[in-house]
């Protein structure tokens, strides 16, 4: 799991994968933004709540996208298991 986690972030330090992983984020998170919490956002009422549900419309995508680039990346040879 660590080395998912390593590999994913390597993947998105990466500057033609953050531009676009970025790109797609601020699309799709401001739809889903305007889709889920418009009504919040409109009345000038966003909580702490609203404002995380907010921060995931954004982050989710992001991610999504970048596990989408991690797929194109060549992978590493790994090691044997040891045998039990």
């Amino acid at each position: 799991m660590r080395r998912f986690v390593l590999d994913a972030w390597r993947s998105a330090r990466r500057p033609p994968v953050f531009r676009r992983c970025a790109l797609i984020a601020l699309a799709v998170g401001t739809l889903l933004s305007l889709v889920n919490q418009g009504d919040v956002i409109l009345a000038g009422s966003v909580d702490r709540v609203a404002l995380l549900r907010i921060l995931a419309n954004y982050l989710i995508p992001f991610v999504v996208s970048n596990l989408g680039a991690m797929t194109s990346l060549p992978r590493p040879p790994s090691s044997p298991r040891p045998s039990e």
